[in-house]
């Protein structure tokens, strides 16, 4: 056997140097040291490179059959070359190849035993290794379930564990909870002015200066307003802080301090940031007594604050039991434009003043739930606007209404170039932010076999207003493809003589405000007279809503507004009141 191939004892340190990892020495020894049983045993040169060569070959992965049949060839040849030495003295043969089994017994013990340690280590360490991964992927999971990435502060899973750790705590002493929703309003025209990093960093500056104004709060000897508290960040720009209080008084004060503190602008990458915030409050018990009605809660305070443009609202039973309100009835309604029941169209006739004769008709919705019974577009127009089922509505209504004009033209009793009339359809500011808008209302009357050319789109003056140019934009599509335009309640909104005459509009609607009293307010004449007067500046028809008699409508005639619409003339009719009355009573004229 070639020994020398291993390492010496001379080179032993180096070796492990150049091999970290591979070998336990420490560990080895203490091995040999159970295996004599506290027995020091002096290992020799040889004894070492055995257990270097045991290491070397696990590591490379050298298996332990190879020790076996190696030792065995190179016991067989030497046992004949032996036998051809010895033999004038056979009698030392068995000797000698006794003890050379003992040696090689030795050698393969130390070597096998040296690479199972080894594989153990490898076991042990690759363990120790995947532990450590699993406890820094465990914390990094923890980090993210529980505290947000921007600010650090903890997020909303932890705040829930907290609060009702808390609440825990006020059953117990009988304290009372508060959970104030902070909600930053101007963060998104920061973002969008500025950059969402601005943005960001200022989300990261103002988590800072909560966390600052709490704690001095505390050394101020105000334990009592923000004690036993945690901070968190909810969503966007929402955060929330819960404490104990003795009253909503200490609340309010609690409030006070913060916007105290929030007066002095924030420096972010160079420019002055104002912060403005508005609250909602809740305290517990009173208003919940879990995590989960506490937060649902001070969510619909901070909603009514900025319905109510209060800085700080407080919770009451009364305000949930209407957002509930709210909320059923949005399902109800979402459910009713997808199933299609129980929506009705009615037609209110607009009136030619000076011939008497029928122009057109603005078309309404009424809505009959099964449960709540006739619902009031007052009520179910403003909640689908906020929930955002507004565009489903003007795509319905304008479908219901091609489909029945279609219905009037094969009936006769309407006739392109003889008997013709606009059917008036109110189009939300929303409808115009969607650029499929055009092509859908293009594709619904192809459906029903009408032409754009029947149609009169209404928007308010104020839903023009929120995005003029973008909406400007968007009528002239409208327009190019057939439709025409009308302004609804023109002169109760802000706009423009510039962005007027860039609309093109075809008909101003005058507000019945203006029109229901101007036989007798001086001021909503010089009013009326005026829109009619700006109107034909601009080469549009007038048509004036709410006229509930014929003085009105003749003072209207004489100061030269084109039509009329209101209870003088009809109020809002079924389809068959409509075609019964205004319709075949045309048709019967235009034929005579």
């Amino acid at each position: 056997m070639c020994w020398s191939v291993s390492p010496t004892p001379t080179h032993w340190k180096s070796w492990s140097d150049c091999c970290p990892g591979m070998l336990n020495w420490s560990g080895l020894q203490k091995k040999w040291r159970s295996t004599v049983k506290g027995k020091w045993v002096v290992l020799t040169a040889c004894t070492l490179d055995r257990l270097a060569v045991g290491v070397t070959h696990e590591r490379v992965g050298l298996q332990p059959e190879w020790y076996t049949g190696a030792f065995g060839c190179y016991l067989h040849h030497f046992s004949l070359a032996l036998q051809h030495e010895l033999r004038y003295a056979p009698e030392k043969v068995g000797q000698v190849l006794t003890a050379l089994n003992k040696l090689v017994l030795l050698d393969v013990t130390l070597a096998l035993d040296a690479y199972s340690y080894a594989g153990q280590c490898a076991i042990v360490n690759a363990r120790d290794d995947v532990q450590h991964l699993y406890d820094e992927q465990t914390r990094h999971i923890q980090q993210l379930a529980f505290y947000d990435s921007l600010t650090g502060l903890p997020n909303r899973n932890l705040l829930g564990e907290q609060v009702e750790q808390l609440l825990a705590i006020a059953r117990r002493e009988g304290r009372t909870l508060s959970l104030i929703y902070m909600d930053i309003i101007n963060l998104k025209e920061i973002n969008d002015t500025l950059g969402h990093e601005v943005g960001d960093a200022l989300l990261k500056a103002v988590s800072l200066r909560l966390l600052q104004t709490i704690r001095e709060m505390d050394l101020l000897g105000l334990p009592e307003q923000a004690s036993g508290g945690t901070l968190a960040r909810i969503t966007g720009d929402e955060f929330a802080l819960a404490c104990f209080v003795p009253d909503g008084d200490a609340v309010l004060s609690l409030v006070s301090r913060i916007n105290k503190a929030f007066a002095e602008p924030f420096r972010v990458d160079g420019a002055e940031v104002t912060v403005r915030k508005r609250y909602g409050v809740v305290l517990a018990p009173h208003d919940g007594d879990s995590y989960e009605i506490l937060l649902r809660h001070a969510d619909i305070a901070l909603h009514q604050a900025k319905a109510r443009t209060d800085q700080v609202c407080f919770y009451d039973a009364l305000l949930g039991l209407k957002i509930r309100e709210r909320a059923y009835l949005a399902r109800r309604l979402e459910a009713a434009l997808v199933q299609g029941k129980g929506l009705e169209l009615r037609f209110q006739p607009q009136v030619c003043l000076a011939t008497g004769r029928l122009c057109g008709a603005e078309v309404l919705l009424r809505w009959f739930d099964a449960e709540l019974g006739w619902v009031s577009p007052n009520q179910f127009i403003p909640l689908a606007e906020e929930r955002g089922l507004i565009d489903m509505i003007t795509r319905k209504v304008l479908k219901m209404a091609g489909h029945q004009r279609r219905v009037w033209q094969e009936q006769g009793l309407l006739v392109p170039g003889r008997i013709q009339i606009k059917l008036a359809v109110n189009v939300s500011a929303r409808d115009l932010d969607d650029s499929r808008f055009a092509n859908d209302l293009l594709l619904l009357l192809a459906e029903e076999g009408v032409s754009p050319s029947d149609f009169e789109l209404e928007l308010t003056e104020t839903g023009l207003m929120r995005d003029p140019e973008d909406a400007i934009n968007m009528l002239h599509h409208l327009k190019e493809k057939g439709f025409a335009l009308a302004i609804d309640d023109f002169g109760t909104g802000h706009s423009s003589l510039n962005y007027l005459k860039d609309i093109d509009a075809d008909l101003l609607k005058i507000d019945m405000s203006f029109v229901r009293n101007l036989d007798r307010d001086a001021a909503n004449r010089a009013i009326v007279q005026t829109i009619i007067a700006t109107a034909h500046i601009f080469g549009m028809k007038t048509l004036a809503e709410g006229i509930e008699n014929e003085a009105i409508a003749d003072e209207l005639k004489r100061m030269g507004c084109d039509y009329g619409q209101g209870y003088c003339f009809a109020r809002p009719l079924t389809a068959t009141e409509f075609e019964q009355r205004w319709l075949c009573s045309q048709a019967a004229d235009v034929m005579a």
